[in-house]
């Protein structure tokens, strides 16, 4: 029965979904395990709740179980792949919670617009990379410039519960640079309100939207952080079965990054908006208890 359970969640988590990807999340096959499962961990990249392409660059991978057993492991060409999924296991050796953290980096974009107001193209470097004396700007308007350049930093945030688990630490902040904190214990999630916190390092940050998409149904739930960086969504589910995404990111905001004057074309006065761009994703489920045999 396991694995058949097993196999419907895997044909459930890899089917294909449109739309190119730019966030990085861990999607567990199950909310639950046991000593002496083995817990698998997809890691996927999209806009939505499927993956739609592997995450390149650098991604680190870390499990830190209740009693303080940290695994660490660097995704790579040898780590285990499954459509537009990283896979990534680890053996429950001990009773209790286990927190997933991840950090993925595919590197830097420049956004030029090269014939305003929309047309334009993507570079895979930093304004700093460019060399902008020698680009060919054949067939680009006299008022080209470049909206934004920034690195891309993505965090993940995921649970595995285990026998014995103290749901608090699902509250304790981890440290990654951009952070959603669940301030409810987790085991309510898909039973109504649940609150909260942003957190940019380590302090509460105001005014990003927060979004929220249950698995198998794209509707997105928003709200925006008030003072405190907290937010409440309802993440009421029909479903027995029910997972969420929960996201945020720093995109162009002003406290992150700057306006500066960049290269630019004759007749532009537009500024580039230069500086890093921090997404954060936090998964929830509903099955962090055992069902009763």
């Amino acid at each position: 029965m396991r694995l058949k359970l097993i196999i419907v969640l895997l044909m459930m988590l890899f089917i294909s979904a449109s739309a190119s990807a730019h966030e990085t999340f861990v999607r567990p096959i199950s909310g639950w395990v046991d000593v002496g499962d083995t817990a698998i961990l997809p890691i996927g990249s999209g806009h939505n709740t499927t993956s739609t392409e592997l995450p390149e660059g650098q991604a680190y991978i870390k499990v830190i179980s209740q009693s303080g057993q940290v695994q660490n492991h660097t995704l790579s060409e040898k780590t285990a792949t499954d459509g537009f999924w990283k896979l990534y296991d680890i053996d429950v050796n001990d009773p209790g919670l286990y927190v997933i953290d991840l950090f993925h980096t595919e590197g830097s974009w420049t956004h030029f617009i090269t014939n305003p107001p929309v047309t334009g193209y993507w570079e895979h470097k930093y304004a700093d990379e460019i060399d902008f004396e020698a680009l060919n700007t054949t067939g680009w308007a006299d008022d080209w410039y470049v909206e934004r350049s920034y690195p891309k930093l993505c965090y993940a945030k995921a649970f595995l519960a285990g026998p014995n688990s103290d749901f608090s630490i699902a509250s304790k902040p981890l440290g990654q640079t951009l952070e959603i904190v669940p301030l409810d214990n987790i085991t309510t999630a898909g039973k109504g309100n649940f609150a909260f916190q942003v957190l940019f390092s380590g302090q509460p940050m105001d005014n990003l939207t927060v979004t929220a998409e249950r698995i198998g149904d794209d509707t997105r739930l928003e709200a925006v952080t008030d003072k405190e960086g907290k937010v409440t969504l309802n993440l009421t589910a029909p479903a027995e079965l029910t997972e969420w995404l929960i996201r945020t990111d720093t995109g162009m905001d002003s406290r992150v990054v700057e306006a500066k004057d960049l290269p630019r074309g004759k007749n532009s006065n537009e500024k580039s908006y230069v500086g890093p761009v921090y997404r954060t994703a936090l998964t929830l489920r509903n099955d962090y208890i055992k069902i009763a045999e």
